[in-house]
């Protein structure tokens, strides 16, 4: 990969699977070391809990979990994409978010974790499978979505790409929304919360108390937000809490966030994370280089 601008946008939640982390745990002890330090952050087992693919999707556990695993990619390429000459922005898909504040020096692996947990914790007390729902609409193309048609119970939650947007909501509105309205192809996702909508606003607010003592640092570079495409750089350290704190309950506005990227002369594209995703969102008349970093194959043709 060239060292032109280069973007690396880090992987949110639904990209868990149950076994991240054991192929890097038998190459490296450190990486063993790090399941072993963030089990005693935590207060329980994070490979057990991994290995149960019904925990691994609650969001209190798989939060936690694909950060570790992402922290680990990230501490093996960070120097190496540091010092390559490349002008560097960073972006996170909602919990990615949390990845790119690391990556760019603004808490240690220990304080990050600990806000990440926070975060699941915060966000798991709107979860109830019975009551809420979100889909992923799979829309043409060309299809204007009018934000009008949203509301009682139903809300925009993600607005991934010129393909795809995320609802959610109440389950029984949001089958009312269904049939009135042919968008696309809806595919139920495996979450039981509304996530990045109004309904959040108690679990940010809960989140933000359980944060208050953390102290952030200055981010070492670009990073971009997802929910108002503000750069970190550009605003007070005792301003992250509230951002990320408001990025809870506000909708994840990715497509906007890879268009400001692009119109920042970005030419090259890596995603770390446990899955490939988000380059998949990346508008196909981009013409530069696109790379994953997602498990230890990838790393070694990096690295």
């Amino acid at each position: 990969m060239s060292n032109k601008n280069l973007s690396i946008l880090f992987t949110g939640q639904g990209s868990q699977f149950p076994e991240m982390g054991v192929d890097l745990i038998s190459k490296y002890s450190w990486v063993k070391e790090r399941y072993q330090q963030s089990s005693d952050i935590l207060g329980y087992d994070v490979l057990k809990k991994q290995e149960n693919p019904e925990l691994l999707n609650l969001t209190e556990y798989s939060q936690p979990s694909i950060f570790i695993y992402t922290s680990i990619l990230i501490d093996f390429v960070r120097d190496k994409i540091k010092t390559s000459g490349s002008k560097i922005t960073l972006a996170g898909h909602s919990l990615g978010e949390y990845a790119a504040l690391y990556f760019a020096n603004s808490l240690n692996f220990r304080d990050m974790l600990k806000v990440v947990k926070f975060r699941g914790e915060a966000m798991s007390i709107v979860s109830d499978p019975a009551k809420y729902m979100m889909y992923a609409i799979l829309k043409k193309e060309d299809q204007i979505i009018d934000n009008s048609i949203f509301g009682n119970g139903v809300y925009l939650a993600n607005l991934n790409s010129d393909k795809q947007v995320v609802i959610c909501g109440l389950k029984n509105e949001l089958e009312n929304f269904k049939e009135k309205n042919a968008l696309g192809k809806y595919i139920p996702l495996n979450v039981s919360a509304p996530f990045h909508s109004e309904l959040m606003i108690e679990s940010s607010n809960l989140f933000k108390n359980k944060i208050s003592d953390i102290v952030f640092n200055d981010v070492e570079t670009d990073v971009i937000s997802n929910h108002m495409l503000i750069n970190y750089k550009n605003i007070p350290k005792l301003e992250y809490s509230n951002q990320l704190k408001v990025q809870i309950h506000s909708p994840v506005m990715w497509s906007d966030t890879i268009q400001k990227i692009i119109s920042m002369n970005v030419y090259n594209f890596i995603e770390i994370g446990p899955k490939k995703t988000l380059l998949n969102f990346i508008p196909r008349n981009f013409t530069g280089e696109k790379i994953a970093i997602t498990n230890n194959e990838e790393l070694e043709n990096y690295v």
